[in-house]
């Protein structure tokens, strides 16, 4: 079977206060901003920089606690766009943090109005004509291992692999990059920060798309559909992302 049967549909980002978090990254990255029935707010794609990809913001009753494992990378495309985007985050209540980078990286390290980590990327070449979101970041004990994972499961194409870190990136002519990072700290708990990927409208056979995966090596979590009709699971490394039916608008 086609491994372009399944997309990347949705970044989803669990919050204490969505319609708050919602605003500040409709701030920093534009998109249409709409309400959802479970008290959550998506802004939507294409709005998003061309990404493609929807952010959605689910109310859950705790604050985060832990350092994320997926983070977003925002990209600038002059010295003067990143002096203005980084002053601009603060601003609208976004915070500097530090999460062991040392003193001289290209990027600022913030933390969002939930407390989620962040970058702003001084610019470069790597991350031109991505738009305002350069790179979906996530940590990885085997990045080259999670990589094909994802790549089978976004039909995004591998561009690196090495030992340290590996990266797919959208055959569009827009968007973010898809990066595993090794790090050498472990899982604990659940992700706050996840993805959505959806079946494709020419492939409507959900359970075909969800064996698909599990013989990739992921492992459905218990429970079955959720109101949305969507599927749980977890990829090799744990992380939890849902598989949404075709006919959910993403």
């Amino acid at each position: 079977m086609s491994a372009m049967s399944t997309r990347l549909a949705s970044l989803v980002i669990d919050a204490t206060d969505p319609a708050a978090v919602a605003q500040f990254w409709y701030i920093m990255l534009g998109g249409t901003a709409t309400p959802e029935r479970d008290g959550g707010y998506r802004l939507l794609a294409p709005d998003v920089g061309g990404s493609g990809i929807d952010l959605v913001f689910r109310r859950v009753p705790s604050a985060k606690s832990a350092k994320n494992r997926i983070h977003v990378d925002l990209a600038t495309e002059s010295p003067h766009e990143y002096q203005v985007l980084t002053s601009l985050a603060v601003d609208v209540g976004a915070r500097e943090g530090r999460v062991g980078q040392g003193p001289e990286v290209p990027w600022t390290v913030f933390h969002d109005p939930e407390g989620n980590e962040f970058c702003i990327l001084e610019p470069g070449d790597l991350y031109q004509r991505t738009g305002p979101l350069a790179a979906l970041v996530v940590d990885s004990a085997d990045p080259a291992a999670m990589a094909g994972f994802w790549a089978a499961a976004t039909g995004w194409p591998s561009v690196h692999t090495g030992a340290g870190a590996a990266a797919l990136r959208s055959a569009g002519t827009s968007g973010p990059w898809l990066e595993f990072l090794r790090v050498p700290d472990t899982k604990r708990g659940p992700n706050r920060i996840r993805f959505d990927v959806a079946v494709l409208a020419d492939r409507p056979d959900g359970d075909a798309e969800a064996a698909r995966l599990i013989a990739l090596g992921a492992t459905e979590l218990p429970g079955g559909p959720d109101p949305d009709g969507a599927l749980a699971f977890v990829d090799p490394e744990g992380n939890e992302f849902r598989l949404l039916p075709a006919r959910v608008r993403t």
